[in-house]
């Protein structure tokens, strides 16, 4: 028997929508989400390609379902993890609910009160929200949660990978295991997303671990897009700093070359450049704009990161969705899917930090249903010296980005997968005092109970649970009543009361930027320029004329000179895998099409330097009778594993991303790292000598030792340390 066409299965309303907006045919990951969702109860995880479908695959169905059974209720909450993104569904979901009578609402800090007070005295339809908006709801409407979501069906997650593995995605785990209390039936939950490779048993898991509710994977078809990939390698030398001015190394130089071949690739067209420093958006913006000015052409290179004003952020959205020539270059900001309509090509400078970025940012290209995806990696390498190291004369960026490249072009392209198991005491204290406020005092087994046995923090046992409340009630956070209620105290409330809560991950200092009457910005507190000196925000050249540390607030001028800003959060952590596949690459004979020449003669000159250097065969090298270097190969939280037990044996080291080198000889290296490969080091006693303890946002209510205990488990992984160190012991 021949199962009902997908599109049959849809509400009448949902049919003419589509017939109006002329959609040829339903695509299969639409027509396997719609049955899935109409014949079944599972929760689901839709993955397939940018611009594939997704939120109409995973919304006709829901919608279909809400306007065969309304309720007097919210009956579908849609969780995105950016105001930007919820702004660009809204419209998209407003269009589809149109014939269907739905009503969609929006929630987040820029909406307006009256509209908010509307839902709450008449919750319908589908709202869309931040996890940050759903815990102000919890805190300050407690009391109309259960009015507003009692007949809540679905929760729908885009860019699920942003989430899951994150602090914002155990407190959005933690939030919707709250909400579950004031719902009549447990909801299904569908998630969103472009990029979760093999990964897709951890998401089940986040999603339900109890397995009280099967999860469904529904995949778009793979491949099918052709790709046009290239990757440019530069080399340069630092000269001094323009103005005389160091910019404290926070910056690359633009390499000969670079500025004018980007302008060649991108000029005219509309496209994506990502960079992994807010400090090389400004600097690559300001050098095409003058190239843009030197062949008296506007200047339609734009910038767009978290540090600019939201009307420049607003202006830069708005340029991109219109029809003239416009490349932006931007931080992390635009990788998710903000619908800024198609580019013909993404940039990318230096590698990114992730397989799982890299395949994001490549999506945003070739939209279209017969475009090419299109992408330019520039990865800019030192020019080699008689002083260079033997790691520097691995070309280790190039390395990074060939590896990142080879696992994504894999099928299917292999992601990191997210870790679930953290601690995480800084978002568990945040859920704390947010369960405190929610209910004006709870009993500390009823907080376990919420938090711990039937929520987001199964990695907390009663026992740590109770260190956390004994550390928060000494700070005279929370305090116990006679009845054994624990309340907040005045310190507590002053924290929940205080904007910045609704978000559990720390936010920087910073300075505000203005020019006049303007607002052009913001700057970190640790890096905020001097007076006169000169600096790029915003694709423009700024003098700084005053610095107000009481309004914190820098007042600028227009000026000539120029110099990238300095920016906290530049890092990222690196998975092992992708370290190993950089060693698979240096160690190989393979060529790579897509390397443009200079890549190609780095990486050969690399590879000799690796034959020379014996690395097939061994990975602690002599440097001199008195020092060496050991090759680990490995990921970031192994190296600081690593780094940390060669301290704790007396090997002074320095931590070289891919290795480790010693101020000893080999044979000294070896005996000492043997006590670490009989497992006589913990991991706690590694993690107090790491000189940051406060590490995320509630981190300064707890003790040290909780702090340390935190750090051990989420920070380290003394089990892969000891593996590595076993390889080269053998």
């Amino acid at each position: 028997m021949t199962a009902e066409p997908a599109f049959d299965r849809l509400a009448r309303p949902i049919q003419q929508i589509l017939w109006d907006m002329h959609w040829p045919s339903l695509r299969p990951v639409q027509e396997e989400t719609i049955h899935a969702i109409l014949d079944g109860e599972d929760d689901i995880v839709i993955s397939a390609q940018t611009a594939a479908g997704k939120t109409e695959a995973a919304f006709l169905p829901i919608l279909s379902r809400m306007y065969e059974n309304p309720a007097g209720s919210v009956q579908t909450l849609y969780v995105g993890p950016l105001k930007a993104l919820i702004n660009d569904q809204f419209g998209r979901l407003e269009r589809l609910c149109k014939r269907a009578e739905i009503s969609v609402h929006r929630w987040h800090g820029d909406v307006d009160a009256g509209r908010k007070k509307a839902l709450i005295a008449k919750p319908s339809g589908v709202l869309l929200i931040t996890p940050e908006s759903i815990e102000s709801l919890m805190i300050n409407r407690s009391t109309s949660l259960a009015h507003m979501f009692r007949f809540l069906q679905f929760v729908v997650i885009d860019e699920i990978h942003a989430l899951v593995g994150r602090e914002r995605g155990t407190h959005l785990r933690s939030l919707l295991f709250r909400l579950r209390r004031y719902v009549q039936n447990d909801y299904r939950i569908v998630g969103l997303s472009a990029t979760i490779g093999d990964a897709f048993p951890v998401y089940a898991g986040w999603m339900r671990p109890d397995g009280d509710r099967r999860v469904q994977l529904i995949e778009g078809p793979k491949g099918g897009k052709q790709l046009l990939f290239k990757l440019h390698a530069y080399t340069l030398t630092k000269p001094d700093s323009e103005d005389g001015q160091d910019d404290g190394g926070n910056s690359h130089t633009l390499p000969p070359g670079l500025s004018e071949e980007m302008y060649e690739h991108f000029a005219g067209k509309k496209n994506l450049i990502f960079a992994n420093s807010k400090s090389d958006v400004e600097q690559f913006a300001d050098s095409l704009n003058a190239r843009c000015r030197e062949q008296r052409r506007p200047e339609e290179f734009l910038v767009h990161h978290g540090s600019l004003s939201k009307e420049i952020r607003e202006f830069t959205e708005r340029e991109m969705q219109g029809r003239r020539p416009r490349t932006t270059i931007c931080s992390s900001t635009l990788e998710l899917g903000i619908d800024i309509g198609n580019v013909a090509a993404v940039g990318q400078i230096d590698p990114p930090w992730s397989v799982s970025s890299q395949l994001q940012r490549m999506g945003r290209s070739g939209r279209g249903e017969d475009e090419a995806q299109c992408m330019r990696v520039y990865v800019r390498e030192d020019a080699l010296t008689a002083e260079s190291p033997l790691v520097e004369r691995l070309y280790r960026d190039l390395l990074r980005s060939i590896a990142i490249t080879e696992l994504m072009l894999q099928d299917p392209p292999w992601v990191e997968p997210p870790k679930l198991d953290d601690l995480d005491l800084s978002t568990l204290t945040h859920q704390i005092l947010s369960v405190l406020a929610e209910t004006g005092g709870c009993k500390a087994s009823e907080i376990f109970d919420r938090l711990c046995s039937r929520g987001a923090f199964r990695a907390i046992d009663s026992q740590l649970f109770s260190s956390v409340l004994r550390s928060l009630g000494a700070r005279e956070i929370v305090e116990q009543m006679e009845q054994d209620d624990l309340i907040l105290a005045p310190k507590g409330e002053a924290i929940v009361n205080h904007y910045s809560f609704y978000s559990a991950f720390a936010s920087a200092v910073d300075y505000s930027v203005t020019y006049g009457s303007t607002l052009i910005g913001t700057l970190p507190a640790l890096y905020l320029p001097q007076v006169n000196e000169h600096f790029l925000l915003a694709g423009r050249r700024w003098q700084v004329v005053s610095v107000d540390d009481d309004r914190k607030e820098i007042t600028v001028r227009r000026a000539r000179g120029k110099k990238p800003p300095r920016f906290s959060g530049a890092g990222g952590e690196i998975h092992p895998r992708v370290r190993e596949m950089m060693r698979e690459v240096i160690l190989g004979d393979r060529q790579f099409s897509y390397l443009n020449a200079t890549a190609g003669r780095l990486l050969s000159d690399a590879r000799s330097t690796a034959r020379r250097a014996g690395l097939a065969q061994q990975s602690l090298v002599t440097l001199t009778p008195a020092r060496c270097i050991w090759f680990t190969w490995t990921g970031t939280r192994i190296q600081r594993t690593l780094c940390l037990i060669a301290d704790f044996v007396g090997l002074p080291a320095i931590d070289r991303d891919i290795a480790i080198e010693f101020d000893a000889s080999a044979p000294d290296v070896i005996q000492r790292l043997q006590p670490a490969q009989r497992g006589s080091i913990d991991a706690v006693s590694l993690a107090a000598r790491l000189p940051a303890k406060q590490t995320r946002k509630l981190d300064y209510l707890l003790a040290e030792p909780l702090l340390i205990q935190s750090l051990a488990h989420d920070a380290l992984d003394l089990l892969g340390a000891e593996s590595v160190i076993r390889e080269v012991l053998c």
